[in-house]
């Protein structure tokens, strides 16, 4: 089953995998160069073209995007590099989106059009509104499980969102929490620098909470002329449905079901809302074994977790469903030939 090794390819190959508009790279190479950066050099290492940055119509892999941020951050030595740089450049990176969002004439409906339209700016990917006992949710995540290394995605994801609400209510508002799917490895000094609220991690998606009553207030740009325009843009242009990925899908509940150990072929069926024997076979016409898939996700997880120097061997232990670091160690070096903390070590030495 050579084939399931493939999947977690830590090369990237954007082959099948959903895909994002190049607006939402503008300016990076700016915000890498002036933290010492070599933006070109980070451009081809994950396989983007420069020149596509200057054409927002332009799209590439949703692997290669978050690989370039997760990259930035090790080559700029700026942990909180993607937050840092969706607040500062929300608007800019959401296309037309940003035209709609700020043109619109409350906050609610600018929050309410970028969920509705977020499929034409990142395939794959869920931004979702919910207002439940006096507090409203924004939640975003990505979608297929295969793309693994998204910390600083999510944590861009939520500055820019972040951007848009302080616009209409001023640049000192803060939420009332913020949870993220990672562990929350950014210093504390820069999430309280630019989120100003509690900070959480480990969550199954990553969100905002705040008040739903500020979903009422005014854009401050509103305009119905603009608005209009820029609904039936975003409507015209919205991508043709794909078939769902189901692979991607299969992975990504999986991987939401490791550190429950709800991982069975019954439960990740059933979270699919199909039958068991349904997801057996459909895994066999794409000649793929569930129990590897668990395997090299487990793998691939783990030695994306390990380049994360902050966080505990304990805690990669628990995120990837061991209940004893013992147990992952012994899986590590079956997968690899050595233990976790020798590689760790190899790949510190290296950087």
């Amino acid at each position: 089953m050579a084939q399931a090794g493939r999947i977690f390819d830590t090369r990237l190959s954007s082959d099948g995998l959903p895909h994002i508009q190049a607006v939402a790279a503008s300016g990076v190479e700016g915000e890498i160069r002036r933290h010492g950066g070599d933006a070109a050099l980070l451009l081809r290492a994950v396989g983007i073209d420069p020149e596509d940055i200057g054409r927002p119509q332009a799209r590439f892999g949703l692997d290669r995007y978050c690989a370039l941020f997760e990259r930035a951050a090790l080559e700029c030595d700026v942990a909180s590099f993607g937050l840092r740089f969706g607040h500062q450049c929300g608007r800019a990176l959401l296309g037309v989106l940003g035209e709609l969002a700020f043109a619109a004439p409350t906050l609610g409906v600018a929050l309410g059009a970028l969920c509705r339209y977020f499929p034409l700016l990142q395939e794959q990917s869920s931004l979702s509104l919910s207002v439940r006992d006096g507090q409203a949710t924004l939640a975003y995540q990505i979608r297929d499980g295969r793309i693994l290394a998204r910390r600083q995605d999510a944590e861009l994801t939520i500055g820019s969102l972040l951007r848009v609400i302080r616009t209409a209510l001023g640049p000192y508002w803060t939420p009332s929490e913020v949870w993220f799917e990672h562990a929350t490895a950014t210093p504390r000094r820069d999430y309280d620098a630019l989120l100003g609220a509690p900070v959480y991690g480990l969550a199954p998606s990553n969100l905002m909470r705040f008040p739903c009553t500020v979903l009422a207030a005014a854009m401050p740009e509103a305009d119905a002329l603009v608005f209009a325009a820029a609904a039936r843009r975003a409507f015209g242009n919205r991508p043709a449905q794909r078939a769902d990925d189901f692979l991607g899908r299969v992975c990504e509940e999986i991987r939401v079901g490791l550190p429950q150990g709800d991982i069975g072929l019954l439960a990740v069926a059933a979270r699919l809302g199909l039958a068991e024997a349904t997801l057996y076979r459909r895994l066999r016409k794409h000649d793929l074994r569930y129990s590897d898939i668990v395997r090299d996700l487990r793998r691939a997880l783990a030695l994306t977790l390990l380049r994360q120097r902050a966080m505990p061997l304990t805690e990669i232990a628990l995120l990837l469903g061991y209940s004893e670091l013992s147990a992952f160690t012994r899986a590590f070096q079956q997968w690899t030939g050595g233990a976790p903390s020798t590689y760790r070590a190899s790949v510190r030495a290296g950087e």
